[in-house]
């Protein structure tokens, strides 16, 4: 038990804020979208997933990257405009290379729907590109907007009104 709590601390370190867990003042986050700093963000299905790219240390870096590596002029505002986002995290076919490596270093991976897969592996190459690497078993909170960037380009069938989405999770959930 001491090893999920000191993974999920971490995760929560690498997320950029160190009290999300259980935090009394997050939980207005969910009834209102005062803590958004973008309109690309939306309220999620727990306080710990209302977060915004900009509040995000290691995604600022990655905007900022933008800039300083000469792709950009401006900082992007947001992690979904930012030059490397759709290469890395919709692009179909580098998400497909990407689940055969994950397939092939996980032997007993998830086989599902095209959609959920996809969802799937495009969180895990925002979090790698973000991040770098984490472990099996350390999880970070992903900007709110870039997750609903994620679920419209790879959303599951049917109507959209009856979409579930399983939504953060940590590794002992």
């Amino acid at each position: 038990m001491r090893r999920i709590s000191t993974l999920k601390a971490r995760a929560e370190s690498l997320s950029g804020d160190e009290s999300m867990e259980g935090s009394e003042e997050l939980n207005p986050r969910l009834e209102n979208s005062d803590w958004y700093v973008l309109d690309n963000c939306q309220i999620m299905g727990r306080a710990e997933a209302c977060i915004c790219c900009q509040e995000i240390e290691q995604v600022k870096n990655k905007l900022n990257e933008a800039v300083t590596s000469g792709e950009c002029e401006e900082e992007p505002t947001c992690i979904t405009q930012h030059p490397g986002f759709h290469p890395v995290c919709i692009n179909r076919w580098v998400l497909q290379t990407a689940w055969y490596q994950y397939k092939q270093q996980y032997k007993d991976s998830f086989d599902g729907p095209e959609d959920k897969l996809y969802r799937h592996i495009a969180y895990r190459q925002l979090a790698r590109w973000c991040w770098g690497i984490l472990g099996k078993e350390i999880r970070v909170v992903l900007p709110s907007c870039a997750v609903m960037c994620i679920r419209n380009f790879y959303p599951p069938p049917g109507p959209e009104e009856e979409f579930v989405f399983t939504g953060f999770k940590y590794a002992d959930e």
